[in-house]
């Protein structure tokens, strides 16, 4: 569903005079980045989806199309790239330019109501372990667009808002392993901490990590779920829970619970004195 793959929708608001796309060019104007979970909550929404919201490539599968589909009652202009995706040492996404997918088209307008298609093509061999790629669809803001909002009553201004989206795309590999566990868990002045780590060659995505303190007796005294993500093939992530000092020194352990798409992993860290604030 959207939500597990979008991972978030970005939003640009900038005072807006003259605007001249692309939007890096921008020089001068003060620039407000916000970063907010898809959720039809959000008083502002995309007025645009994409669907499907992942693709698999490889094997005999070397091509894919994408539907981008304008919901308003405006015509929307976009802009279409597709990025390499990996991870740094930290967990971090990264993201670099890439010549193993081709796409068209990279600038499109699509008129109210309406839906137009991005066709997608594999340069790159599948190989021994899985390609990682991220396919973006940015709206160019229009001056239309400019107008007066209120954000949280935070924000009222003469704005543009963008939006831009982002899907996985993987190229599977010639023989794929999921193969990942927990690596490490740990607790230092009272932070927990659990390292998930992937030794397969395909990624595994993460839905959560949840820490469960509890005393001598079983009795649950502390629980925390935190949200997953991605891990890509021989990369580790790490999840962390601060324990309240008034609770930590009445822990006898922390059971540790990680929720994947396929199935559920668990962890114990048993819990020592010298583990909590002083």
């Amino acid at each position: 569903m959207m939500k597990n793959n979008y991972r978030t929708t970005r939003i640009s608001l900038q005072t807006c005079k003259n605007f001249d796309p692309p939007m890096n060019k921008v020089v001068g104007f003060l620039t407000v980045i916000l970063f907010v979970i898809i959720s039809s909550t959000h008083a502002l929404a995309a007025d645009f989806q994409v669907q499907p919201t992942t693709m698999d490539l490889g094997g005999k599968v070397k091509s894919g199309v994408f539907s981008v589909i304008n919901n308003s009652n405006e015509k929307i202009d976009f802009q279409v790239s597709v990025k390499a995706w990996n991870q740094d040492e930290n967990s971090k996404d990264a993201y670099t330019d890439t010549n193993d997918i081709v796409f068209f088209p990279k600038v499109m307008s699509i008129d109210p109501n309406s839906q137009r298609a991005v066709r997608i093509g594999l340069k790159t061999p599948p190989g021994a372990r899985e390609k990682t790629y991220r396919l973006f669809v940015q709206e160019i803001p229009t001056q239309k667009k400019t107008q007066d909002i209120d954000v949280n009553q935070k924000v009222k201004a003469g704005v543009t808002i963008a939006f831009r989206f982002s899907m996985p795309i993987f190229v599977k590999p010639l023989k794929p392993q999921e193969i990942y566990a927990i690596d490490k868990v740990e607790m230092a002045a009272g932070k927990a901490r659990a390292v998930v780590k992937n030794t397969g060659n395909v990624h595994v995505k993460l839905r959560s990590v949840t820490f469960s303190g509890k005393a001598a007796d079983g009795k649950e005294l502390y629980s925390k779920e935190v949200a997953g993500w991605y891990i890509l093939n021989g990369m580790s992530s790490s999840y962390e829970a601060e324990i309240p000092k008034d609770v930590c020194g009445q822990l006898a352990k922390i059971d540790i619970n990680v929720r994947t798409e396929d199935k559920d992993i668990s962890g114990i860290l048993n819990v020592q004195k010298n583990m909590c604030p002083e």
